[in-house]
Parts: structure tokens; C-alpha cells; sequence
């Protein structure tokens, strides 16, 4: 009996998968609910059980770009059953290059292919003769690091993105924190936290920078769901905190802490991707003090914030130390033009720099 592994619908998403490690060997035996197969797409990681016992047949290799539905190997009693099955899999019609059409029990089309030598990834950059150079390490680049630049490089190629930059004194902000986390202190709030109900808050304001291009048209999003770029070993995910402007900054704060723990964990699924209308980055504790940051597709803007620490600053006439950061806005040029992008920006820093404002935005 034959028993397709298919790489799975994985929620809402449609973006290309990469295969990024077979946990078996080609004709090794398997037990059903074994782990035999790892996926990855810019946003989440995904392990694939052996769906029947049997010899494992792989059909697709290690750095290939997959697609949901393909076929990634089979389960079978043995190499005769499965050659005879490739076999006659083959000589039905072929509906595109190396690859052959199947449905599944629900009657979507399910994309077969049996190319020996596999379908190679375009190379992001020209190979390179090293000879007899010295190298400390060879990291694969493939799965999640690969598909994130894969979608960055998309992204500047296909948007006129420009980034502007203003200094926001953070020091009125900082005290209220301080005292937000004397009154909560079961919920460590954090400057993001805060920056996320700030942001929703500003947008209401200027609908064209929550937007996106989609088709001929520019949608302004009548929703504020701010995507929260996380930093893993592995690369930067940005899962989404959905309708910002209707939560209370306790649970927007709770929710990035579940968001980060689950992103650690890799418990993230695609559901907790989708949607976003607006990012936010942070240089976190390194030493970055302006940041250009690359806007994640469909979204039309993204704002980072460098590091956050005492500078001097001119106070009410006078030099003095405040705590100073750098509000760092890209926005894509086709859909936000400079003065709407730079009057959203200073609307931030106006909120951030008032207490007036950011007791209200807070919400």
C-alpha cells in the first residue's frame, strides 16, 4: 500500500515551504507517527509524522522549495510497490514541467513530482570559487533564514521605499511605566508594549499609512493589527496582535509575552501571521541607534525604534539628560507619499512625548 507525505495546508498560508531536513534515510523503515520530514516558510516550522508504517520513499530533496500540497515522499511495503507505482503515476498526462496531478480526499489538486534530481533553488547571490580558503563554518542556507531574505530582497524590489527618522524623548513615558508596573506587577510592561497602543492610536489618524496595494487599488484598513518583530536564532518572525485599538494595554502586553514564548517554543502557526496591517521593530538592548527597516508585504509602512538610553537633549530651553530614542518610519513611496509619512511620524512623537496623549492611547 502506498501512502503519500504531503506537506500540509498550514493554515491560511499559501507562500512557497522549503524542505529543510529529512529525519530518515531514503528506503528506511518507519513507524506510523514518526517524525520524517521538517518544512519551514519565513514564518513557522513545521514537523510532518510518517502518516502510515513502511519504507520511506523520499521525492523531493533537502533546500527544495515546495509547495502546499506536494508530495514529499511516500510510505510503502517496499521498493518493488513503489517503483511500480511511480511507474504508472508516469505515464498519465503531464500538466507541467516534472510534476503530475493527483486529488486528495477532498478533491484539491495534489502536485506529484518524481524529478530524480530534484528542483534546485535560484541562487540569492553568484557562487564563488573558495579554494583553499579557511572556513570556520558552513551554515545551510536554507528553510526559514533563506525564505526571510528570499522576502526581504521581494520586498525592496518590488516597493519604492524610503526611510525617514525623527529623536522622540522617551522620558515622560518611562515614568509612567514605572509606575504602570508598581500597579501591575504580575504584567512587566514594556516600552513595545506601549509603542503598539501608541501606533494604533496614530493610525486612526492617518489611514493611508495602514494600508496596502492590493491589485489597482490602495486599501485602507478599517482594522489595526500590529505585527511585533521577534529576533530567534533561527531569523526574525513578526507575529500579529490583532485589533490593538479595542484591547487594554494589559492584554496587548500579555499577548506579545504569549506571542515571544510561543515563538521560542515554535508553537507559532500561520493564523498568527496573517492579517497584519502595520509592524513595529526594535533594536531591543544592542547598540543600534537608527535603523532602516524593510517593509514586510502587503503592508505599506514599518517603523523600528532604536536603542532607548539617557542623552543629552534641549528641555524646556535647557541641556539636559532625558531618556532619547529613534523613531525610524519606512514606507513605500508608490502608496504613502513623504509629508502624510512624516506628519504620521511626528504625530508618534507627539503622542509619546505628552502625557495628556499617552494616558489616552493607553488606553
Amino acid at each position: 500500500m502506498i501512502t503519500s507525505i504531503l506537506v500540509p495546508k498550514l493554515g491560511m498560508s499559501k507562500s512557497d515551504v522549503t524542505l529543510v531536513k529529512w529525519h530518515k534515510e531514503n528506503e528506511e523503515k518507519t513507524d506510523k507517527g514518526e517524525i520524517v520530514v521538517t518544512i519551514e516558510t519565513a514564518k513557522v516550522a513545521n514537523e510532518i509524522e510518517a502518516p502510515a508504517s513502511g519504507l520511506l520513499f523520499t521525492l523531493r530533496k533537502v533546500s527544495e522549495k515546495v509547495q502546499i500540497g506536494d508530495a514529499l515522499g511516500v510510505i510503502a511495503d517496499s521498493r518493488e510497490e513503489f517503483e511500480e507505482y511511480k511507474a504508472g503515476l508516469s505515464q498519465e498526462p503531464e500538466t507541467s514541467v516534472g510534476s503530475l496531478f493527483d486529488e486528495d480526499e477532498e478533491g484539491e489538486g495534489i502536485r506529484l513530482s518524481f524529478d530524480d534530481e530534484g528542483e534546485e533553488a535560484a541562487p540569492i547571490s553568484p557562487a564563488i570559487d573558495v579554494g583553499d580558503r579557511k572556513i570556520l563554518e558552513r551554515i545551510p542556507f536554507i528553510g526559514m533564514r533563506r525564505t526571510i531574505a528570499d522576502n526581504l530582497h521581494a520586498s525592496l524590489q518590488t516597493g519604492a521605499q524610503l526611510t525617514i527618522i525623527c529623536e522622540a524623548d522617551m522620558t515622560e513615558l518611562a515614568r509612567f511605566r514605572k509606575e504602570l508596573m508598581l500597579d501591575y506587577p504580575d504584567t512587566r510592561i514594556t516600552f513595545v508594549d506601549m509603542l503598539v497602543k501608541i501606533l494604533a492610536f496614530s493610525l486612526k489618524e492617518f489611514p493611508v499609512i495602514n494600508s496596502a496595494i492590493v491589485g489597482g487599488e490602495i486599501i485602507c484598513w478599517g482594522e489595526y493589527n500590529i505585527g511585533v518583530a521577534m529576533a530567534l536564532d533561527e531569523g526574525l518572525v513578526v507575529p500579529v496582535v490583532r485589533n490593538v485599538d479595542t484591547k487594554s494595554l494589559i492584554k496587548v502586553s500579555r499577548e506579545i509575552k504569549t506571542l515571544a514564548k510561543k515563538a521560542r517554543n515554535n508553537q507559532l502557526t500561520p493564523e498568527h501571521f496573517e492579517g497584519g496591517t502595520f509592524t513595529l521593530s526594535s533594536g531591543g538592548k544592542v547598540e543600534t541607534e537608527i535603523i532602516t527597516p524593510i517593509i514586510k508585504p502587503p503592508e505599506n509602512a514599518i517603523m523600528a525604534i532604536g536603542k532607548i538610553g539617557p542623552k543629552p537633549a534641549v528641555y524646556q530651553g535647557q541641556l539636559a539628560v532625558r531618556t532619547m530614542t529613534h523613531l525610524c518610519l519606512t514606507h513605500d513611496h508608490r502608496a504613502v507619499d513623504g509629508v502624510p509619512a512624516s506628519l504620521f511620524l511626528g504625530k508618534v512623537k507627539e503622542v509619546i512625548e505628552h502625557p495628556k496623549l499617552f494616558e489616552k492611547a493607553l488606553k
